[in-house]
């Protein structure tokens, strides 16, 4: 179905195939990240029952395949977003078996409802996504690398464009369901209006420095903090370690292309050699760096937060370092880091030790003054706008209040909901609390990173802008998808409910 892709196949294919291999080498086997099912399951067992139809161990798996390739390999999140938000609880975090099953129930209403998909409307998606546009048009040569990535994985062509069927057919069953909705135009210009108008006003600054500085704190106090939470005053853990670092070839782009397809093989053999005595070998790094010529690194004892200089940039490997067991005693293995790959064992492993009293007594104290000023900031906050309110609704002016108050009223530029000046520190935030503050009232607290602001709003008005019609249709259109798409979650909710999907227990 993709012979467009291989007609232009070219020579460099070889090297992208070498990192692939590599690549998918890693994630399978070095890692040993492990499947979603125990050894013991059989691929031909039921996983799921939807709609009477039974799927298998291995169509749960290929769809799981499907969905992770969508997003990270052809980076199209529209697929699996759509199927985690059509789980009940809407979240993003969502997934799992309840994905899959939503993605089983969505192709049962497609078959239903006579939504098929043709391979040239997969082919023409499949064109468009974003991953495989250069300046605008779609690119040949990141088609191919595509291709190779689906073949690594065990797609064939046609499971390629399912991919894009699915996806489209997705879309499709929204259209049947919600395309005639559109959102009240009523709701929309109350929405425009919200978002796109202009306030005046003032600010009263508390800031938590000033309360900090108030606040007192007893040896007694500070004593009964530390006896209550002295699990969390210890030295934080230390790992020392040995490893073999192999560096990613440099300035690859400013080689002929013979060049850049050696450095990345030489990379490859050497990690794979390297690889293959420690985990097949059974050797340790030091005998296999031995027999590799390889050169062993050694770091002095750090903290995960702390590494050593040529360790800074590589957040993996730094995780992968204090989330190996302490006594793990497999055989080291490749780990890819920012900079190239890196193999790596624990040498030894510095326990959290307990901090005494004395040590840690002025960090308790900065503590207990922050969360004394915190307090006394909030009531100050609360007992301040409650007044300021309850005066203004007697007619009083807020220039008066505030003086009776002892504060500070600061004059706020004209802020544009939509668009709050920069030179406006939090003017964002300003504005998101304005606009909800009826005009002749106080704000509520708005929190930032020095103390509380409340925010006082004199008028706000709907000014011309020369985008109005635009901004207003564009307003139309996205409440209408946010509508359609909970629409739709309601109607699907119903369907997964008459699949009455089972999930087998497994394991």
């Amino acid at each position: 179905m993709l012979e467009f892709f291989r007609r232009h196949r070219g020579a460099f294919l070889k090297t992208l195939t070498v990192v692939i291999v590599l690549s998918f080498a890693t994630w399978g086997g070095w890692r040993r990240s492990g499947g979603d099912f125990a050894q013991k399951v059989k691929v031909t067992d039921t996983a799921l029952t939807v709609f009477g139809k039974e799927y298998t161990v291995a169509d749960v798996q290929r769809a799981q395949r499907s969905v992770q390739f969508a997003q990270y390999y052809m980076q199209s999140y529209e697929l699996p977003s759509m199927l985690m938000m059509l789980s009940p609880d809407r979240g993003m975090g969502g997934g799992g078996m309840d994905t899959f099953a939503n993605l089983f129930v969505a192709r049962q209403m497609m078959e239903k409802l006579g939504i098929r998909p043709s391979d040239a409307e997969a082919r023409a998606a499949l064109e468009k996504i974003p991953a495989l546009q250069n300046n605008g048009k779609f690119d040949v040569s990141r088609g191919q690398m595509l291709e190779q990535n689906a073949a690594s994985m065990g797609f064939d062509s046609d499971a390629l464009l399912g991919i894009m069927k699915d996806t489209i057919g997705l879309q499709k069953l929204q259209d049947i369901v919600t395309k005639s909705y559109t959102a009240s135009p009523l709701a929309a210009e109350k929405q425009y209006v919200s978002s796109y108008q202009t306030f005046k006003g003032a600010k009263i600054t508390f800031e938590t420095e000033t309360f900090k500085k108030a606040a007192t704190v007893s040896d007694d106090e500070i004593k009964k903090y530390y006896d209550e939470n002295k699990d969390d005053y210890k030295t934080v853990e230390k790992r020392t370690v040995n490893y073999v670092f192999f560096e990613n070839p440099k300035e690859l782009d400013k080689k002929p292309l013979e060049e850049r397809q050696k450095a990345q093989n030489d990379l490859v053999k050497r990690v794979n050699a390297f690889n293959d005595l420690t985990v097949k070998g059974k050797k340790s790094l030091a005998d296999a760096a031995k027999e590799t010529k390889e050169k062993v690194e050694t770091t002095p004892a750090f903290a995960e937060s702390e590494p050593p200089a040529a360790l800074k940039a590589e957040k993996n490997v730094l995780g992968m370092i204090f989330a190996q067991a302490k006594d793990a005693k497999g055989a080291a293995e490749a780990v890819e880091g920012t900079n190239g790959w890196y193999v790596f064992d624990v040498t030894q492993v510095e326990e959290p030790k307990q901090q005494t009293l004395a040590e840690v007594t002025g960090k308790i104290k900065d503590v207990l003054q922050g969360q004394k000023a915190d307090e006394a900031r909030s009531k100050a906050v609360n007992d301040a706008r409650k007044a300021l309110n309850d005066g203004l609704k007697a007619g009083k002016k807020i220039e008066d209040l505030v003086k009776e108050q002892k504060l500070t009223l600061d004059a706020l530029p004209d802020i544009d909901t939509a668009n709050p000046p920069q030179e406006v520190p939090n003017g964002f935030l300003i504005a998101q609390e304005a606009a909800k503050t009826a005009v002749g009232s106080v704000s509520r607290g708005v929190d930032y990173d020095k103390g509380t602001l409340l925010v006082y709003v004199s008028a706000k008005e709907l000014r011309k802008r020369p985008d109005a019609v635009e901004v207003r249709k564009n307003q139309v259109e996205s409440l209408s998808r946010q509508e359609r798409m909970s629409l739709f979650h309601a109607w699907f909710k119903k369907q997964h409910e008459a699949a009455k999907v089972v999930v087998a227990k497994l394991g």
